[in-house]
């Protein structure tokens, strides 16, 4: 009886230095892929702000009232917003 509950009381021991290994690596790379997901929509962000202060993106007129005009914008990396034009 002794030993079995001493092999039970190793093995979990066992499974539990196995099981947080496993989950410190997981959490790892989860972080490093929320790190680099990050970093590239921050870029992106940088080259639109880029793009719209040079000018470099193509607009078309969407809607035109006495007291606005909505315009479509498309940057060169495929985003698209709407600037509103008050008149």
């Amino acid at each position: 009886m002794n030993t079995y509950s001493l092999i039970l009381i190793i093995s979990l021991i066992i499974v539990g230095i196995v099981f947080n290994l496993i989950m410190i690596n997981y959490i790892y790379k989860n972080s490093i892929y929320r790190k680099n997901i990050f970093k590239n929509e921050l870029k992106l962000i940088t080259d639109t702000e880029t793009y719209f202060s040079e000018g470099k993106y193509n607009s078309e007129i969407i809607y035109v009232s006495p007291s606005a005009t909505l315009i479509k914008i498309t940057f060169e990396n495929g985003i698209e917003g709407i600037r509103i034009q008050e008149e």
